[in-house]
């Protein structure tokens, strides 16, 4: 099975080659330039890990002063592994792995295991459809497809008569046209559970199928008791083991937590809820309101999506002759420098204060060690085009 996987892997790739342009049998020609690829890939993570590293060296310096000494190549290595970008070089070996035979066998492994796995799960649900309580979870799914999937037009029809504001309904209340929805509601429901009853053999006889899903639902009640009751002598099992392993003095008693299991009352409580009036009603406002929302968020897109368009190009666009000022213009790069800056009265090693530049512009600087009021060090910076000073880059 093994060699069949590599066979097709290999048939993919030549393919793959094929609708690259590579002529059939040139092979070697296609991983030279799959190599190169790669290679191009690593060195511009390499340039961009070596620009990380330098604007760390660059912040320390600027933080503990120019003389303090350069980062131990265990830090740089440590800093390279954390922030080294992930290359195709990574990825390609990842694929690479997946040829050899452990990662294959590891691989089917897990899907027998998911096949198994989801077969148990088909198990369970037929038996759950189709066991002793089947009525009961049949008509559970039933019932929430009609109310969630079902329904969805009807729902979307009625919203604007619900979209009422919150002091209009507190002013004058509920409306006809909303009482009469809920009516339009209530028939749709019913006439489907005719069509459930007919589909289950109860024929027109709704009652005889309310009787058999009560009589489902106190046999479930009876299981659930059993269960809990299982899981509060476990409980209590374990409360007698921690107070015997517990300090003498230690008077605070354990928290224990228990999840009552669930049972089908309580899922065809929550069902029959959504009958009811002020459930229908609160329910539909909450669909207006995310539907409101909705509407909101996706303007808002829109506008941003206006505003960063290019505006349209006018229909009165002259060509204009504009003078330009060359003393202005910058004749090269910025000069790299550096000025002296002398610590205040107050300040010490490790303080942070605030110098200005020739130009005013306001430059946070932290007092090297060993410093004292009166001393002065050099702050590296570099005379922008504006004749502004910022902070000197590393060579």
């Amino acid at each position: 099975a093994y060699r069949e996987y590599v066979g097709n892997l290999e048939e993919h790739v030549s393919d793959f080659a094929l609708q690259e342009g590579f002529s059939p049998g040139d092979g070697g020609s296609f991983l030279l330039e799959l190599q190169k690829a790669i290679e191009d890939d690593k060195a511009r993570a390499e340039k961009q890990v070596q620009a990380f590293l330098m604007h760390m060296e660059q912040q320390r310096k600027m933080k503990l002063g120019p003389e303090s000494p350069p980062m131990e190549e265990g830090e740089k290595e440590l800093m390279k592994s954390l922030f080294r970008p992930q290359t195709v070089e990574d990825m390609m070996q990842m694929l690479l792995h997946m040829t050899e035979y452990t990662a294959f066998s590891s691989l089917m492994r897990a899907k027998v295991k998911q096949q198994k796995f989801m077969r148990e799960l088909e198990r369970r649900k037929k038996e759950l459809l189709e066991g002793e309580m089947g009525l009961a979870h049949r008509f559970i799914r039933f019932a929430m497809k009609l109310l969630n999937d079902d329904l969805h037009e009807f729902y979307t029809k009625c919203m604007p008569i619900f979209d009422q504001e919150v002091e209009n309904l507190q002013q004058q209340g509920h409306t006809h046209a909303q009482y009469a929805a809920f009516q339009e509601y209530s028939s749709i429901i019913e006439g489907r559970l005719l069509e459930f009853c007919q589909e289950e053999g109860f024929g027109q006889d709704a009652q005889a199928l309310f009787n058999e899903l009560s009589r489902l639902i106190e046999k479930d009640q009876e299981q659930v008791a059993a269960q809990l009751r299982r899981v509060l002598a476990d409980v209590e099992a374990k409360k007698e083991q921690l107070r015997t392993r517990a300090t003498e003095g230690d008077s605070e008693k354990p928290l224990v937590l228990i999840c009552k299991p669930s049972g089908l009352s309580d899922l065809m409580n929550s069902l029959i809820q959504q009958l009811e009036y002020q459930n229908f009603s609160a329910s539909m406002r909450f669909r207006v309101e995310q539907d409101r929302m909705m509407k909101t968020i996706l303007a808002s897109f829109q506008d941003v999506k206006a505003q960063d368009a290019l505006p349209p190009p006018g229909t009165d666009l002259q060509v204009v002759d504009v003078e330009i000022d060359e003393t202005r213009i910058p004749s090269g790069p910025p000069e790299l420098g550096a000025m002296s800056v002398t610590v205040p009265e107050g300040c010490e090693a490790g303080s942070q204060m605030n110098v200005s530049a020739p130009d005013g512009q306001q430059i946070s600087v932290t007092v090297p060690g060993g410093l004292s009021p009166g001393m002065s060090f050099e702050v590296p910076c570099a005379r922008g085009y504006g004749g502004g000073y910022a902070p000197k880059a590393p060579n």
